[in-house]
């Protein structure tokens, strides 16, 4: 099975999610009126905006750029979902795709054993998957009844609405999927009450038996695929008729205006719990980035340019290949003719095609067809070594659904200012071949040829259709785009700088001189390795001559990555450099990751069996008044309720049919697995945790009475028990462990230089940049990531302590370009960086009184303090309680 692994971004992406779904749990379990709202507001500090008839249920939007992997996403995510909300690996999916070609195509990964998406889903749960069509669900109820398999329905937003979005006329062609159907009569039988109470009913007050009624009792995760396109009320009514526990929107354009009471056209904002931005998928190699746009005044010279660079790309991809084992690549350009026409000729498919072949001498295997009504490619795998296409004419055929990596350069004499055009040039010619960049700038980026009299016009309609229609931020599209107007057709000539004189290497540093070599003969540098703007600025003061400066000015200019700050070299900030924990083993020193604290080996002899009433409950409260109920709220919105009903709604799952004859060593086994899900507890062999499980299940069995049928159906909740049970050991035994080994070997671990992290400044990528109206003297960057009401205080001191030379709002992903500590499990990312006058670096982390006494924060304070203890240079940390301001100064002060 070919696994894809995930990026930074998406795995930060799936951890937000699960611990979302995990506080919507914990709060409905406690009882909390609107659990999704007010774990959103907790996670996002933002209001949440609640969705026609979805009262209860969390609706919320992880917003991924174009190009970013979303269907892997959504596969791993229902699992995510699964388990964290619904605690079950078997839950019932409806995956809702914006067409029949996007369905077809998400429908052949998830039913392929080798594809990666069947990969992902089965990695989260398990194998025993049936994935299929709404139209086969309709036959099919062994999969579709309570405590069935789990389930993956793959569908389309038209076959699921009621009725049409503009005429309001009930559509013939879905009413089946909500009225009686025979197969679905054993599903529905023998439900408990609380349950049929939820059901969907005739006119005569009867039960439906439609499959509609069979998903309501499943409660399925709704995963909407390109989500802008169905935040209407008819697609809310809709949906709610299936009655999801979960409405997971993935899209590059999540609606941001709301206004639901508009007379004609009312508005519902997509709540986006996360947001990932375009320069986060260049940096992670999703992307080819930025895009060389070049225009010509006649359709042939549009069709020269791009076979010219098309022709260009391919040497180079054949000499990095040969020379230097760069992954093969065969680039193709796709062409973008203009549509027949009976009223005027047209540059078609048809005359492109005739051109290329009679006027620029391609030859004809190479040029194929792809449009509505005609496709010359059909199955043709495109990636193929021995695929000789590598001109791919078409109209419109590529707007969705097509997919390959290998289109580097978009030829376009149609009109490109149009919303079609940009999604081919965004969604077709930036995917990176095999999400891995080459490093070799000319092939990491992409290029477009259009025909067009004013280019900066046609660019400038371009950089808002990447907004609107692509995902991108203003920032990043603003700088995705590299004009050239006028361009005369030139050689690639990248990664070479034109000088009149080599600098002077005594000025450089040695990790920049050995990106450099100077060719005497042609009197040029040439980059073996994009520099950062801290190290063109070294070469420019390594130059004497202005001319040579402006050359590296311009270099830069082509060169710069998409997304960053507009700024020269010289202009961006001084980088923070942040030493980190390093650890030596066998006399050799490396950085100290989360994956080392992982691994350390816990002696589980030593850690209790016992778990106590408080921490898992010894039966399953129901409650004889919890119902659920669809409640009228005035005019047209209705959601559903619970009393006393939140564990009904969320237990149905393990209390209906679930499988019984489990023993306890099936259930240890699946508690161990579980428990190292996703590379967590590396350093708990299976010959040391499964006894110790088998030893908890027997105390709770026989010591406390649970019948281990009990357990079973509550399994996920145990394991996450159990789970933090290990690690709040672990951590002991790893501080343990830390001071013998310091004790031992005071040198072992240190706050190392050698393995310090450069916080740059083109680099530094907030997803919400702060706009509060306090200005700031100090901050080190001209953008400032978001904070809440406390850090802002915090910030607010320490840009005003009279000891502070610059500090930095850390940000709390990686991929974004914060700082981070290790710890078990995961990272650590402090709030704060701050440099005093004297050069020592201070780490301030605030945390209000509730959550300062939490294990994991606890854990978050030894690391820092561990940090702040091994560093040679006095460097600090700043473990800052409930506004103890006066703590802050005083480690602020000389």
């Amino acid at each position: 099975m070919r696994r894809l692994a995930l990026k930074q971004y998406q795995t930060e992406s799936l951890s937000i999610l699960r611990n979302y779904s995990a506080v919507v749990r914990e709060k409905s379990l406690l009882g909390v009126h609107r659990p999704e709202h007010d774990a959103f507001a907790e996670f996002t500090e933002r209001d949440y905006l609640s969705t026609p008839g979805f009262g209860g249920v969390p609706y919320v939007c992880l917003r991924i750029p174009t190009g970013g992997g979303k269907t892997l996403l959504a596969a791993h995510a229902v699992g995510v979902i699964g388990r964290s909300l619904l605690a079950t690996d078997r839950p019932a999916v409806l995956w809702i795709t914006p067409s029949t070609t996007i369905r077809d195509q998400t429908l052949r990964g998830l039913k392929n054993p080798n594809h990666p998406y069947r990969a992902a889903i089965e990695e989260e749960l398990g194998a025993a998957i049936e994935v299929m069509t709404l139209e086969e669900a309709l036959t099919r109820p062994q999969f579709v009844r309570p405590g069935g398999p789990a389930i993956v329905i793959v569908t389309t937003i038209q076959s699921y609405r009621i009725r049409d979005d503009r005429s309001g006329e009930e559509l013939e062609t879905t009413r089946r999927i909500y009225r009686d159907n025979g197969y679905m009569k054993e599903p529905l039988e023998n439900l408990p009450a609380a349950v049929v109470q939820d059901l969907q009913r005739d006119e005569s007050g009867l039960i439906q038996l439609s499959l509609a009624n069979a998903l309501r009792v499943r409660q399925p995760i709704v995963v909407m695929d390109e989500a802008h396109n169905a935040r209407t009320p008819v697609s809310f009514e809709s949906l709610m008729r299936f009655g999801p526990s979960f409405v997971l929107e993935l899209t590059a354009t999540p609606e941001q205006i709301h206004d639901p009471s508009h007379r004609t056209n009312p508005k519902y904002a997509s709540n986006v719990l996360h947001s990932v931005s375009a320069l986060a998928l260049k940096n992670e190699g999703m992307i080819k980035l930025p895009v060389e746009l070049e225009n010509r005044s006649d359709w042939l010279e549009v069709l020269a340019a791009t076979k010219h660079r098309r022709e260009e790309l391919e040497f180079l991809a054949d000499l990095e290949h040969r020379d230097n084992g760069v992954q093969p690549i065969r680039p193709i350009a796709l062409i973008q003719a203009q549509p027949n026409s009976k009223t005027k000729e047209m540059h078609t498919v048809e005359a492109v095609k005739k051109a290329l072949i009679e006027k620029l001498e391609v030859p004809e295997a190479d040029v194929k067809i792809c449009t509505g009504s005609i496709d010359e490619i059909g199955d043709t795998d495109l990636m193929a070594l021995q695929c000789p296409i590598r001109y791919i004419i078409t109209v419109d055929k590529l707007r969705e659904g097509w997919d390959c990596p290998w289109a580097y350069v978009l030829g376009s004499i149609g009109n490109t200012a149009t919303a079609t055009a940009v999604e081919q040039l965004i969604g077709r010619i930036l995917r990176m071949p095999n999400a891995c960049p080459t490093n070799v700038p000319a092939l990491d980026r992409a290029y477009a040829f259009v025909l067009s009299d004013n280019v900066v016009q046609t660019a400038m309609q371009l950089r808002d259709r990447m907004v609107e229609t692509c995902g991108f931020d203003e920032r990043s599209a603003a700088d995705a785009l590299r004009v050239k107007v006028n361009a005369a057709q030139q050689g690639l000539g990248f990664s070479r700088i034109p000088m009149t004189a080599p600098p002077a290497t005594d000025k450089l540093t040695p990790t920049l001189a050995n990106k450099i070599r100077w060719e005497p003969e042609s009197s040029t540098l040439v980059l073996e390795d994009l520099p950062t703007p801290t190290e063109l600025h070294q070469l420019q003061n390594a130059v004497s001559t202005e001319q040579d400066k402006k050359a590296i000015d311009d270099y830069w200019e082509l060169e710069k990555p998409a997304g960053i700050t507009p700024k020269l070299p010289g202009q961006f900030a001084v980088p923070f450099i942040v030493p980190r924990l390093s650890v030596k083993t066998d006399d050799r020193r490396r950085l100290l990751e989360p994956i080392e604290l992982d691994q350390f080996e816990w002696d589980l002899n030593k850690c209790d069996v016992s778990i106590p009433e408080s921490e898992f409950a010894s039966d399953i409260k129901i409650g004889n008044s919890a119902t659920i109920d669809i409640e009228s709220r005035g005019g047209n919105e209705a959601g559903l309720v619970s009393r006393v009903g939140n564990e009904v709604r969320l237990r149905q799952l393990e209390l209906i049919r679930e499988d019984d004859d489990w023993s306890e060593v099936n259930l240890v086994r699946w508690i161990d697995r579980e428990i190292h899900r996703g590379d967590s507890l590396q350093g708990l062999p299976l010959r040391f945790s499964q006894p110790w499980l088998l030893r908890v299940i027997q105390a709770l069995v026989q010591k406390r009475g649970i019948p281990l049928s009990m357990l079973v159906r509550r399994r996920h909740e145990l394991a996450e028990v159990i789970r933090v049970k290990i690690s709040d050991h672990g951590r002991v035994q790893l501080r343990k462990a830390t001071e013998m080994l310091i004790k031992d070997d005071p040198d072992s671990i240190t706050t190392d230089r050698d393995f310090a992290i450069h916080v740059e400044e083109f680099r530094y990528n907030p997803t919400r940049e702060y706009s509060g109206g306090h200005k700031f003297k100090k901050h080190a960057f001209d953008l400032i990531g978001d904070m809440n009401k406390k850090e802002l205080e915090t910030a607010t001191i320490i840009d005003a302590h009279v000891n502070v030379k610059r500090w930095l709002r850390n940000l709390d992903h990686e991929s974004h370009g914060g700082f981070w500590l290790p710890k078990s499990p995961g990272k650590f990312f402090p709030d704060f960086i701050v440099e005093l006058l004297d050069g020592t670096m201070v780490i301030v982390e605030y945390k209000n009184a509730k959550l300062a006494s939490n294990p994991d924060e606890q854990h978050k304070r030894d690391i820092g303090e561990l940090w702040a203890q091994r560093s040679p240079d006095g460097y600090r940390f700043a473990w800052i309680v409930e506004g103890d301001w006066e703590k802050l100064k005083n480690t602020l002060k000389n």
